[in-house]
């Protein structure tokens, strides 16, 4: 058996055991963070400056592809979905720092934040049903622009959602789940990834898993911050001042 196949029945069988130690098929869809995430408390506070934070890191820099991420699962869910990665497994995305300090800081004081990203649908782009690869994860969203207009609707499972600006929501995204987006704005969210809440075996097997993937994540991250820097030497981003 090669080592991809044996690396895959791994995450299969941890997947299966994160699942059944978080709940099983009674674990809930879509809830509120306060009792899942009470960091979220701290993050949502301080709104105000997240959400000028996030529209400077989108006045200065172009969003990421989802295909250039992951060209595989884009191809199947949305080449068109936009994203920047800020934090990813202790790993920051420094030349995002003088953009979204508050954000980036969140994260590295918040022992239990696996992942951070800036999320946007432009217009009319809709996400195709998917379910995440991790079971490990819970994701959190905190909106900070939506259509007020026909916004966009996440459905997981049989669960829907409407975001509002301000708001935060946690989701098991190893439930099939889906955007549909018909709307003529822009929806932003702060995704962040945490680690699931389970018992203290799960726990400890799935603490050991991330601190397995960091080399890639510091990997890709630091092919984010370069691509960043050649386009923003090449277009004048970064000139003096």
């Amino acid at each position: 058996m090669d080592s991809a196949r044996v690396l895959a029945c791994v995450r299969w069988a941890l997947n299966s055991f994160f699942l059944h130690s978080g709940g099983g098929e009674r674990r809930t869809r879509i809830s509120a963070p306060y009792g899942i995430f009470p960091a979220a408390r701290r993050l949502e506070s301080k709104f105000a400056v997240l959400q000028e934070e996030v529209e400077r890191l989108l006045e200065g820099r172009q969003m990421m592809r989802y295909s250039e991420i992951d060209p595989v699962r884009a191809s199947h869910i949305s080449k068109e979905w936009l994203l920047q990665p800020l934090y990813i497994l202790g790993v920051a995305n420094e030349s995002a720092r003088d953009k979204c300090p508050s954000l980036i800081g969140f994260a590295e004081q918040t022992p239990e934040v696996v992942a951070v990203a800036v999320s946007m649908l432009e217009p009319g782009v809709s996400l195709a049903p998917h379910a995440g690869a991790n079971a490990g994860l819970l994701r959190y969203h905190l909106c900070v622009k939506t259509p007020e207009t026909n916004p966009p609707r996440l459905r997981v499972d049989q669960d829907f959602y409407t975001w509002k600006e301000g708001e935060g929501v946690v989701l098991d995204d190893t439930f099939e789940h889906e955007v549909e987006n018909s709307s003529d704005g822009t929806r932003v969210v702060v995704i962040i990834d945490f680690r699931r809440p389970m018992g203290m075996v799960a726990s400890l097997l799935n603490r050991y898993f991330l601190r397995s993937q960091r080399d890639g994540a510091t990997r890709r991250l630091r092919a984010v911050n370069d691509e960043y820097l050649r386009d923003a030497r090449r277009g004048g981003v970064m000139s003096a001042g």
